[in-house]
């Protein structure tokens, strides 16, 4: 009886080893299965932080070269129209509008320059210039700093309590800045219409350089501002040619924009 218990039981016992060895067997294939997608998901999200790095470095740099370039064509007669930031191209523009030699972006390529386009640029990861392709819907993975807007408007109007006295009078004045540089010949308050009230500008005179971004009427006798913080409203006439885009593809000063002056925090 004994023998025949022992045949019974013999196999079934060996039958729940091998499905205790099976069962650990895919356990562990499963366990690699798990590990191996994790690390696939962790190196994909490495790479696209470490991408993510790059394009913010690039974006830093470039809104550093956007500044630099913006502050030339404030000051020099001729915008500027180099077409690769490269030491041998810049020459004195290092030192005079850029701390030091600008680096190449984070994958090795020199940054560029667009002056028609009004752009800074990085030829991206895949190191082609989309910016100069002519084909529609070329793919690009550039990366692309504007310092130029596309339209020449007054982004806004500053009233300057430059006596500080708090009353607005002669020896204040206001400062009207353009979204483009710009030159101005002959400008005059005529050029200008206020509402709230009317000819509110008294008899104020330019006082500020013949090209830039910034245009200043200084309020000076014989007579006195009548501006309203908050409520007088500024635009240039129809007519005017006295303030002319000198981008290198000019566009023309958009009239029919009211402008409220506020006052300047200081």
């Amino acid at each position: 009886m004994k023998r025949l218990n022992m045949l019974m039981c013999g196999p079934k016992r060996e039958s729940r080893i091998i499905d205790s060895r099976g069962f650990n067997l895919i356990e562990m294939m499963v366990a690699v299965i798990i590990v191996s997608t994790l690390l696939l998901i962790a190196v994909r999200e490495y790479g696209d932080y470490i991408l993510r790095a790059k394009i913010t470095k690039a974006q830093v740099d470039l809104e550093e070269l956007a500044k630099a370039i913006r502050m030339y064509n404030t000051k020099e007669d001729r915008p500027f129209n180099i077409a690769t930031f490269t030491n041998n191209e810049l020459g004195t523009f290092i030192g005079s509008y850029l701390e030091k030699e600008p680096p190449f972006d984070p994958w090795g390529t020199p940054y560029r320059h667009n002056d028609e386009m009004g752009i800074v640029y990085s030829v991206g990861p895949d190191g082609l210039d989309s910016q100069r392709h002519t084909m529609p819907n070329f793919p690009s993975d550039d990366i692309v700093v504007r310092y130029i807007p596309e339209e020449f408007f007054i982004t806004k109007v500053e009233y300057v309590d430059a006596n500080r006295n708090i009353r607005i009078d002669f020896g204040d004045r206001i400062d009207i800045f353009f979204s483009r540089p710009a030159k101005m010949t002959n400008v005059s308050v005529f050029d200008f219409i206020t509402n709230n009230p009317e000819r509110a500008l008294g008899s104020a005179i330019v006082s500020s350089s013949q090209k830039g971004n910034i245009l200043s009427f200084l309020f000076a006798a014989p007579v006195p501002p009548s501006i309203t913080i908050g409520e007088t409203t500024i635009r240039p006439r129809d007519f005017i040619d006295s303030i002319v885009d000198c981008s290198p593809q000019p566009q023309p000063l958009r009239k029919h924009d009211e402008i409220l002056i506020q006052s300047r925090r200081m």
